[in-house]
């Protein structure tokens, strides 16, 4: 590792989830897409090397690193030791991330990363804090804390824990972060079952006229890879937001999805409670369902205040620009996906 380029083997966390194959995957080719770029090691930190995942990482040609970040220190202190780059991933979605655990996750990568010398972190975040948080999260002597009743606290309050504690131990020279807020165009498919069955689109009563952001996947992947590979300075000390180039209200989704599958465009409204039960039954993970609607803003009290923009961060960091969900809906086996609601999303990414 050379400091300064920032050259040399690039870590991502969380490749237990379907963002993290994604980010990997957009590492193995960017180097085939653009031949003035060295190659680097890819590691692909999971807590089970056993598993298909991790051998289909491994046939990609990761390198695959296991260890169990809660409860191995040094583990993972040596899996980042020479390590250039840590794409510090927290994916909610993954078999084994809750709400009882995202902040205890995060803090350990980063608590390793500082031991083992990591140069530059890109923290990968779908929250942002102009945001409002729900339940409220108070600063206290320049640091986020969670408030008492708040138990394990929302995502959202997790997730700006996680930043907190980044910042109290890197430098900013040593920081990038990616914000992709809002829906995440793979993340639809979980509507997928309650389409086939009900010939319509599930939405809460009062929060028709909410507006979203929105990105792809593999947009974030790419907005990733194009910082892992570029020097360090290049995106040190910046915050980017990654969305496509349009925002849409919840009623526009849904319509344009069910347009997309060639269906009536029938919107099936319903309390939160109930929202909540059918991302539950289509998920299997009620800690799932619950992160997904924090994401898409539709479990906060207090929806005022929320800064919603299109930015070109992604044009920027990769020469092109995001697709939108129409662009997206169009993709070869997006829409057999849907119909097919059984499929993982990792095989759509």
């Amino acid at each position: 590792m050379t400091n300064a380029t920032g050259k040399g083997p690039i870590f991502v966390s969380g490749t237990d989830g379907d963002k993290g194959v994604a980010i990997v995957q957009q590492l193995l080719k960017l180097p085939d897409q653009y031949t003035h770029l060295t190659r680097q090691p890819i590691y692909a930190g999971l807590p089970d090397d056993t598993t298909p995942r991790a051998k289909s990482l491994e046939n990609l040609g990761a390198k695959v690193v296991a260890f169990d970040i809660f409860n191995d220190h040094k583990a993972a202190v040596q899996a980042l030791t020479g390590v250039a780059k840590l794409c510090l991933l927290i994916d909610p979605l993954s078999e084994r991330m809750q709400r009882s655990n995202a902040y205890l996750y995060g803090k350990a990568f980063i608590d390793a990363a500082k031991e083992a010398h990591v140069e530059h972190i890109i923290f990968l975040t779908p929250f942002t804090p102009l945001d409002p948080v729900s339940p409220p999260v108070s600063p206290s002597e320049g640091k986020l804390t969670v408030p008492m009743n708040d138990g394990y606290g929302s995502y959202r309050s997790q997730f700006m824990l996680i930043e907190s504690h980044l910042h109290s131990e890197f430098d900013d020279s040593r920081i990038t972060i990616l914000r992709y807020p809002g829906v995440l165009f793979q993340h639809l498919f979980v509507f997928g079952k309650y389409i086939a069955q009900h010939n319509a689109f599930p939405l809460p009563h009062q929060h028709l006229e909410i507006t979203v952001e929105s990105c792809s996947m593999i947009d974030i992947a790419r907005a990733t890879a194009c910082v892992a590979y570029s020097p360090t300075v290049r995106h040190s000390k910046n915050s980017y937001k990654i969305t496509s180039p349009q925002l849409l209200t919840l009623e526009e989704v849904s319509q344009k999805v069910l347009q997309g599958l060639e269906r009536e465009t029938t919107i099936n409204l319903m309390d939160m409670p109930t929202l909540q039960d059918i991302l539950t039954q289509s998920i299997g993970n009620e800690d799932h369902a619950v992160f997904l609607l924090e994401m898409w803003g539709i479990q906060q009290q207090k929806l005022s205040g929320r800064r919603l923009e299109i930015t070109r961060d992604l044009e920027v960091l990769t020469g092109q620009s995001g697709k939108t969900l129409n662009e997206y809906l169009k993709e070869d086996g997006v829409r057999d996906a849907f119909l097919d609601h059984s499929l993982p999303l990792s095989k759509v990414a």
